[in-house]
């Protein structure tokens, strides 16, 4: 997706929960990719990968988000096995998992549900299970459902998929690598974040150096910019210089 269809579709605006940055557009753009998917036993999942702090949660946020495409949504714990990451599915998609059911029985509830909701699974923080039996189980639902699928996980994720589960090779359809912020996406955080402040040109290019582009750390130099002027006084302040705040109507 260009930056030019990106800005048109930014309906996201400041005090939303979601600020829509280039690798939420990515994420829009697989799960419709594999939402538009019409042939019988086609692949029907997506995976985003990149390094911590490029937004990816936010990602799932937005998918998990009724604004957004109201998906259900669990994030794997490093601790998850195949019965623990079923408890977690049944729990979100309104399952009352019984204690004696076996992870068969509860896969035939999950994939039932599924079906009948017929809204997207994003599942977050997959690189914890990638290399244990457990990323069986999606692969398994994946199998034996037409609901599209979303994995989202560290930079490690595609290498970990594809070398130890070679089933993966034709199960997805959509890789997307998450990218470094840019200055089109500071201008988004800083609109949805910080929407008291009036930012300058050289103050936005000098966030995305300082902060290689990683949108948590841009969350966290906008916050230090907002508490700044709170000491200040400054209430309608337009920020210069990155570490000056200029002169505003106090």
């Amino acid at each position: 997706m260009s930056k030019a269809t990106d800005h048109q579709n930014d309906f996201f605006q400041p005090g939303q929960q979601v600020a829509k940055l280039t690798n939420v557009a990515f994420a829009i753009e697989a799960i419709n990719q594999v939402t538009d998917v019409d042939d019988l036993g086609a692949p029907h999942m997506a995976v985003l990968f990149g390094p911590p702090g490029y937004g990816k949660t936010q990602a799932a946020m937005y998918l998990a988000h009724p604004q957004g495409r109201n998906a259900v949504f669990v994030a794997v714990r490093m601790f998850d096995t195949t019965k623990t990451l079923a408890q977690l599915l049944c729990t979100e998609l309104g399952i009352e998992a019984k204690a004696k059911w076996a992870i068969a029985d509860m896969y035939e509830k999950i994939v039932s549900r599924l079906e009948q909701l017929r809204r997207p699974l994003v599942i977050d923080e997959v690189d914890y299970i990638a290399e244990k039996s457990a990323i069986d189980f999606i692969r398994t639902i994946h199998d034996n459902t037409t609901v599209p699928i979303f994995l989202i996980g560290e930079q490690d994720l595609k290498r970990k998929l594809l070398s130890r589960h070679e089933r993966f090779h034709d199960r997805v359809l959509v890789w997307k690598e998450a990218v470094p912020c840019d200055a089109h996406d500071v201008k988004k955080l800083a609109a949805h974040h910080a929407p008291d402040l009036i930012f300058t040109p050289d103050v936005i290019d000098a966030l995305v150096v300082k902060t290689s582009g990683v949108a948590r750390r841009v969350y966290t130099e906008l916050k230090a910019l907002r508490e700044e002027c709170k000491r200040t006084a400054i209430t309608t302040p337009v920020v210069g210089m990155l570490g000056r705040i200029g002169k505003g109507a106090r």
